[in-house]
């Protein structure tokens, strides 16, 4: 990092044009010094667009400031890395839109990690994944970016300009971004548009680069903590960073802990509203239900006593045993658990001769997340309690709705751990017009391990019930006919459950082999005509593997997930080239042209069985990118790409077995002409099949994006640009709320299985390929620097707009327009205004997310969704770098602390978009940064 921007940086915010012109001149400096290293673009012209720089959440600076300061040695300027090209080049403009987050901007948005930084972003359009307790496969200790809404599986994260380890979750397929220490960070760069062609499959939607600080000299030090206005949500931060520069090169290490407070359901959801009614009818007071064979009908009993004196019971029987004891789960449960990371980074470049450098990268994340979820349901196995059971109230078979209160809560333990090496050469070759190459070796290696406490396991619970003793007597005295105190009666139960209880082991391992390299070179240069070219390789060994304990696999267990098994290998192979082509008339070209085929194998476990399916598939394409950049004026720069894409399965898509969840879902068929309160909730829970899909085929797409910066003067810019994309074949499971609305407007679906009574059976969300996705809509950026007496100000104005977003479910079902529609907001935006003068800082940013129609979901059946307001959360920081090299930093997160908007017309568990929506409230922290 250049010392001078970095001690600038520590400020708060400088003006942009001077810390431009500052890294500019460090540039020149060290080119002229001892690190410096030989390039070919000591041969090139100055590059077209060498004018637009963007620093700051798309601050970008003009055209004229760094062309004039370009004169000073024109020859000498070392080429950068941009995101968007393997081509180096002197500008950071390309003919694709680019977003850049400095590490000034990371700080005024007063987030605590990068996940919720890159969440809050404009393009991420609809919100993407934050870990939420309760999910399996490791989900709920992670997080991802689901940029232009087309799913975070087309979204391509790297570190570094290099793929950053995928997540075990999804065997490799999507980044978990929650593993990315924040205090190591330099900046993010977003590239606004589809790259398959430059950096490979999963690039789709576009690529967000993480750049990490790797330059120190000294040792520098962070201290941060948050703390809600809420209970719990406290979140801690400590970074220490170090390293050393010398003649040769130079080395750096930085350490981070970070660890958050749970935050349990009951501090967010309005549970004490009086519309408050998502209660479960299975307690740890059973319920039962039996025949009545002279009310023709079947009748609810329990123990109505027991009830009124267990906590989260809510009592809703005649007082006579007669009814339902019902229970508030939402009491007990976490929102988000306790999150607990340790992380080190390490970054080391050495110049072996003068033309060839050596350089390496170590990373090591630990994660822990423990969260908490209501005790176990007995559910979906047939529990019963004979007729002639001891302790029977009513002489006939009761089928028994049991909950494990009596255990506690199900709690669960996530850990995570990732390990990423990274070995290379790169250098520069003095042939023709010179060759700068690299050779990369990397390895990673990523574990997760989740266990489930308190689980259930079916069979063994029904030997409990019917157990009895010596004398033939029932052991346990379930609905307490015996008369048993509350407390005696509880420590029967609790040893009851005990016979049956279950602990679940969910295992996984990814490891990734890479061997890359590339070569670049000038190619022509004579007057206004030049010919930049890079070409390169791939190639990589991936082994995955995902298992659960044997019974949950068998699906014995209740309160657990479990069956989705994978054991596969996947091998990919790609070369990739690259064109630019500088014009008269400052006019520049590009082609990129990409060949990726992946060969991928795996072992399926088929649920309940023993047997073991081999599939295996290949998949490869051809997918080129044009792009054309034309600096029309000094200030205007207009630029157009055209691009396809291609995305193959991933390992868990094709192999996972079958696998049982209970989804959340209200059934608008049955229900728009039946009344049963607790089935018709749409908290109510559906038995619901994922698996793999072997014959899935690869996604394809095009995306077209057009725009132009505009430098309307010397201190304010605008950018404007237009994308359009069709998403073809894409994967997905399909949620089961999505599949209930396409059955309603449908007239019928083949995924929803239905019981003689037309209730829901069963509902299949196995992976499967969907027809389209066709979305477009555009991006404005503005950026205003002003200078005054009284310190200098910035101001940023990012807004996009979705103008459509068409999905399609099947063949069969007609497209669907979701843009406006609830979850699916047409506008988002962030605005920022920063001040500094002399030692002093202050800052103030919104995050806006615009207002959508509960309409559609209306006419489909969904009465009670209700329009979303539009959302406004305001932040404020004021900051202060003292006389010992350090700064303090203190700020408001949600000042006005802002509600985020519901789904229902009434109150309800979780019925917040939390992909969307901050639901923590107000929040205040402290920051403090030192270097020695």
């Amino acid at each position: 990092m250049h010392k001078i921007s970095a001690l600038a940086q520590y400020v708060g915010f400088i003006n942009r044009d001077d810390l431009q012109r500052l890294i500019f001149e460090e540039s020149i400096l060290e080119q002229s010094g001892v690190n410096y290293r030989r390039s070919s673009a000591r041969h090139s012209k100055q590059s077209i667009a060498a004018g637009a720089l963007c620093l700051g959440l798309c601050a970008i600076v003009p055209f004229n400031v760094l062309a004039n300061e370009a004169v000073i040695d024109s020859e000498n300027i070392e080429r950068i890395q941009v995101t968007g090209t393997r081509i180096k080049q002197v500008d950071i403009e390309t003919a694709s839109p680019l977003t850049v987050i400095d590490a000034q901007q990371i700080a005024l948005s007063g987030e605590a990690n990068i996940a919720d930084v890159l969440n809050n972003t404009s393009v991420n359009s609809f919100g993407s994944w934050r870990g939420v307790t309760g999910y399996a496969s490791g989900d709920s200790a992670s997080s991802s970016v689901n940029m232009r809404g087309l799913g975070d599986g087309a979204t391509l994260i790297l570190l570094d300009g290099r793929r950053m380890p995928g997540a075990t979750s999804s065997s490799g397929g999507i980044a978990d971004t929650s593993q990315i220490p924040l205090a190591i960070v330099e900046r993010i760069e977003i590239l606004r548009d589809g790259a398959s062609a430059i950096y490979g499959s999963d690039a789709v939607a576009g690529v967000i680069n993480i750049i990490t600080k790797k330059q120190y000299d000294g040792v520098e030090l962070n201290i941060s903590s948050e703390l809600p206005q809420i209970n719990g949500g406290d979140t801690h931060q400590f970074s220490v960073s170090g390293g050393y520069v010398g003649d040769n090169g130079n080395i750096s290490v930085s350490y981070e802990r970070y660890s958050s407070q749970a935050v349990y359901d009951r501090d967010v959801w309005r549970l004490d509203d009086p519309s408050y009614m998502d209660y479960d009818t299975y307690n740890g007071v059973p319920n039962g239900y039996y025949y009545d064979y002279n009310l023709e009908d079947y009748v609810a009993i329990t123990n109505s006593e027991l009830c009124q004196q267990q906590p989260q019971g809510i009592d809703a029987s005649d007082g006579n045993n007669q009814g339902l004891c019902l229970y508030n789960y939402g009491e007990v449960s976490t929102l988000y658990g306790d999150f607990d990371r340790n992380s080190v980074l390490s970054h080391f470049d050495y110049e072996l001769t003068e033309d060839v450098t050596l350089k390496g990268r170590l990373s090591f994340a630990d994660l822990v997340t423990e969260g908490a979820t209501a005790p176990t349901p007995i559910y979906p196995a047939y529990i019963y309690m004979p007729w002639d059971h001891t302790y029977n109230p009513v002489g006939e078979e009761v089928e028994l709705q049991l909950r494990s209160t009596q255990l506690g809560n199900r709690d669960e333990r996530v850990e995570t751990q990732t390990i990423d090496g990274l070995l290379g050469l790169q250098g520069y070759a003095d042939i023709a017009s010179g060759l700068d190459w690299e050779l990369n070796l990397q390895h990673s290696k990523s574990t997760t391990k989740m266990y489930g406490y308190n689980l259930i396991n079916d069979a063994k619970l029904q030997q409990a019930i019917l157990a009895t003793d010596e004398n033939g007597d029932a052991l346990y005295d379930i609905f307490n006919v015996s008369g048993m105190s509350f407390d005696t009666w509880q420590a029967q139960m609790a040893q009851m459950y005990q016979q049956a209880e279950h602990t679940s082991v969910y295992d996984s391992e990814l490891t990734s082999t890479q061997v890359d390299g590339l070569v670049s070179t000038l190619m022509f240069d004579e007057g206004d005509y030049t010919i930049a070219a890079v070409a390169g390789f791939e190639h990589e060994w991936i082994d995955f593997y995902q298992v659960n304990d044997a019974e949950s696999s068998a699906g014995l267990i209740s309160g657990g997930a479990g069956g989705d098994n994978a054991d596969a290998d996947r091998k990919r192979l790609a070369g990739f080239m690259e064109f630019k082509f500088g014009l008269p008339a400052d006019l520049e070209l590009s082609a990129a042209l990409r060949y990726e085929r992946y060969s991928q194998s795996g072992r399926v476990m088929n649920t309940g069985s023993d047997q073991i399916t081999n599939e295996s598939a290949t998949f490869d394409d051809v997918v080129p990118k044009l792009g054309a950049l034309w600096r029309a004026t000094d200030s205007l720069l207009l630029r157009a790409s055209f691009g396809e894409s291609f995305r193959a399965p991933n390992m868990i898509e094709m192999f996972s077995s079958d696998s049982l969840s209970f989804d959340y879902a209200y059934d608008p068929v049955w229900c728009a002409n039946n009344d049963d309160p607790y089935y018709c909730s749409y908290f109510a829970q559906h038995a619901t099949w994922f698996g793999g899909n072997p014959d899935l085929q690869a996604e394809k797409g095009q995306t077209l994006t057009l725009g132009g910066v505009w430098n309307v003067t010397d201190d304010w810019s605008l950018e404007l640009s237009y994308y359009a994309i069709e998403y073809d074949n894409k994967i997905e499971a399909i949620d089961i709320n999505d599949i209930l609305y396409f059955e309603q407007i449908n007239g019928g679906s083949d995924s929803v299985h239905r019981d003689e009574n037309g209730q829901i059976s069963y509902v299949e969300s196995t992976v499967r390929n969907i027809a389209s996705i066709e979305t477009s809509g555009f991006d404005i950026v503005s950026a205003y620097n002003m200078t005054t007496g009284v310190g200098d100000f910035n101001l940023t104005l990012d807004i996009a707009h979705v103008i459509d977003y068409k999905y399609r479910a099947d063949e069969a079902s007609q497209a669907v327009d979701y843009a406006g529609d609830t979850d699916y907001p047409q506008w988002r935006g962030n605005f920022s205004l920063a001040w500094q003068y002399d030692v002093f800082s202050a800052g103030w940013s919104t995050v806006f997310i615009g207002k959508q129609s509960g309409q559609a979901w209306r006419d489909a059946g969904f009465e009670s969704i209700i329009d979303t307001p539009n959302y406004f959360k305001h932040n404020l920081q004021v900051g202060y770098m003292h006389p010992f090299n350090g700064s303090v930093t203190l700020g408001v997160n949600n000042v006005f602390n802002a509600d985020a908007p519901n789904w229902y017309d009434f109150a309800s568990y979780q019925d917040v978009n939390t992909d969307l929506y901050d639901v923590i409230g107000r929040s205040l922290y402290l920051k403090l940064n030192q270097s020695f």
